[in-house]
């Protein structure tokens, strides 16, 4: 019971952030709308009537739309951005105990089992809360990503004061998408808009906290990269 309740807390986890994004993107569709339809049609009018009285008149409209559409979107991204959590210091190896105890039933219901390297992990403290976001991000999606059968390997190792976290994914490809910004993907990439949300996420949150996400290709699938600073 305890395991499959961890199970529908991930599902949960998964189904709150989309309903987030999606309110968030109807609330953006919304606020630009009316606006940019204006500012087209303004435009197509000079277009229509290039006359000197026609033009600045339409030019003025669509310096009003543009102005409103500035002050709407900076009170949206005011309104939108939480405040930092305070620090929250915490052994990786306490880290990574808490989030394979999340996170190794979840797998294991979707067959997939979670192996920690061999030897011991780093003597060393990280920011706990946006660790373990990060973490068990990484490990929701590979473990979704991953095939039955399989097993997700994870490491984490410590070089000038930098923490390394590398979880090996068998049968993922790795996409030509970029993390730092949420563009749609190419059809091409190979990864679908859900996954590359969590990655641009991920790696929005290593960043702020002087980290990184990266994700490479090796044999037989790929491997997701988590640095973060050393407390």
């Amino acid at each position: 019971m305890p395991d499959q309740r961890l199970s529908l807390l991930d599902e949960l986890r998964q189904a709150e952030r989309r309903a987030a994004i999606s309110r968030v993107a109807s609330v953006i569709g919304h606020l630009i709308g009316t606006p940019l339809n204006v500012i087209a049609g303004r435009a197509a009018l000079i277009r229509a009537n290039p006359s000197p009285e026609a033009t600045l008149e339409n030019a003025q409209r669509i310096e009003q739309q543009v102005e409103r559409l500035a002050l709407r979107i900076r009170r949206l991204i005011d309104y939108l951005t939480a405040p930092e959590p305070e620090p929250n210091p915490s052994l990786v190896s306490a880290v990574v105990e808490d989030a394979l105890g999340l996170y190794t039933p979840v797998a294991a219901a979707r067959g997939v089992a979670i192996e920690l390297a061999h030897g011991e992990l780093p003597n060393a403290k990280v920011d706990g809360m946006s660790a373990m976001i990060v973490l068990t991000s990484l490990l929701g999606l590979a473990a979704r990503a991953a095939p039955r059968g399989s097993a997700l390997h994870l490491m984490a190792a410590l070089q000038n004061d930098v923490v390394t976290f590398r979880l090996t994914v068998p049968g993922l490809t790795v996409p030509q998408a970029r993390l730092d910004r949420l563009d749609p993907p190419e059809e091409a990439d190979g990864l679908d808009a859900e996954r590359l949300q969590v990655l641009s996420v991920c790696f929005a949150i290593a960043r702020r906290h002087g980290g990184r996400v990266e994700f490479v290709n090796q044999e037989g699938g790929a491997a997701f990269i988590f640095d973060c600073q050393a407390t």
